[in-house]
């Protein structure tokens, strides 16, 4: 096990890296769709990921208003998840047709925007991870993925799904969202009652990003034109 550890606490920046690399070769296979903003995602998300590393283990990077708290690097995180977040409820609010749908989006988007500006109040911003927000980020989110399945069901697009790349950016986020949200959640009970973590907590976390980023680079390299425009 001590292999598989190291091979999944190692593989997140590469796949991250990967996976750009696979979406920008892609590119102008969907830059006239709303995806051609995910490139630009993926590059943050691979800059967060290593701004988070190092200034967590290295002095010279520790921000500023972290003097007192040298290890805190969660606000790096929650500006992230604001901007990850928003830029679904775009797209998917883009890719879906139905109108009652697109409401359910807006809805979902508004809900998600109140609980984090509720979140700062009982959790700081600068210190702590936003995790009432994190999860109504993860539940709306489902409910968009949910809600583009619903609208492609019946679709003639149904039969072209192995070449859809938001179908496959979408299973992804949905293996990530349904098995990483309860980790939340468990990790946040754990916090405030001072419990132990379940010693595999962290595999399944890792084994969840390796999951969703290897759907998104299925996607990028099925991606055919013709069944995005």
């Amino acid at each position: 096990m001590e292999i598989l550890d190291t091979i999944l606490e190692n593989a997140s920046q590469p796949l991250y890296a990967l996976t750009l690399l696979v979406a920008l070769i892609k590119y102008p296979k969907y830059y006239t769709t709303p995806l051609k903003y995910f490139p630009i995602l993926l590059m943050y998300t691979f800059l967060t990921e290593l701004l988070g590393y190092f200034t967590k283990h290295y002095e010279v990077f520790h921000i500023s208003i972290f003097s007192s708290f040298i290890r805190h690097n969660v606000i790096i995180y929650n500006i992230y998840n604001l901007v990850f977040f928003s830029y679904f409820f775009y797209v998917y609010w883009s890719y879906i047709d139905h109108k009652k749908y697109k409401k359910y989006i807006i809805f979902a988007a508004i809900y998600y925007l109140l609980v984090s500006l509720i979140n700062p109040f009982f959790q700081s911003f600068k210190l702590e991870s936003q995790v009432y927000s994190y999860l109504a980020g993860a539940f709306a989110i489902l409910i968009c993925i949910i809600l583009f399945f619903m609208e492609h069901r019946n679709s003639s697009k149904k039969l072209d799904y192995r070449f859809t790349g938001i179908k496959w950016i979408s299973i992804g986020l949905l293996i990530f969202y349904l098995g990483y949200a309860p980790i939340k959640a468990s990790r946040f009970y754990n916090y405030t009652y001072q419990l132990n973590e379940y010693v595999h907590i962290r595999r399944i976390h890792l084994s969840l990003i390796v999951l969703m980023y290897i759907c998104f680079i299925i996607g990028f390299l099925r991606m055919k034109r013709k069944f995005w425009i």
